[in-house]
């Protein structure tokens, strides 16, 4: 794909900023690691859809692309943090430290995502009073824009780009509706 990018690739990274700041919202008076874990996945789309809907080039691409894979490591981090309830500097910690350890070794982002996704869906499934399936499922949603888009690549790199927004931004929206989310003085 070249820098500058069709509009229209502005409006899937918009759903993901809409569906990322409902989820932020309902998770923020909760638990506000949790929020920020969710917020550092749901800026990567915000600046996406500021770069294409601009036509912005050079640096810009380079931020999209570190908050997309860093932030998301980040992110998650934090949410398992809070998953996790051990206190409320783990989230952070475990967010710095995963983030960390993918920007010194960036092999190790497919492996980190996958086990934070497994590690999210099994917790949510202990945590959910009831639904614990649904909660589990809505939480390994997400390697589903994975999983659908990465055979579109090739052959489909537009349509692949959406199905995986499209996908992130549904994952939002499942999270926000099923996942529990804990408070830390739990």
């Amino acid at each position: 794909m070249s820098d500058i990018l069709p509009t229209h690739y502005a409006l899937s990274e918009a759903a993901i900023v809409a569906a990322g700041g409902y989820a932020i919202v309902k998770a923020w008076p909760v638990n506000r690691w949790f929020a920020i874990g969710l917020a550092s996945v749901a800026v990567a789309g915000l600046i996406g859809a500021i770069r294409i809907a601009t036509g912005m080039t050079g640096s810009i691409i380079i931020l999209h692309e570190f908050l997309s894979r860093i932030g998301a490591i980040f992110g998650l981090g934090c949410v398992i943090g809070v998953m996790l309830m051990r206190g409320q500097m783990l989230p952070p910690l475990l967010g710095l430290a995963a983030a960390l350890l993918v920007f010194m070794v960036p092999a190790l982002t497919t492996p980190l995502f996958g086990t934070f996704i497994l590690g999210g869906a099994v917790l949510a499934y202990r945590g959910a009073l009831n639904r614990k399936f649904l909660a589990a499922g809505s939480f390994a949603f997400l390697v589903s824009a994975a999983l659908f888009s990465a055979p579109l690549r090739t052959s489909y790199p537009g349509f692949a780009w959406h199905v995986f927004h499209i996908f992130v931004a549904l994952w939002f929206v499942l999270v926000a509706a099923f996942v529990p989310i804990k408070r830390l003085d739990q």
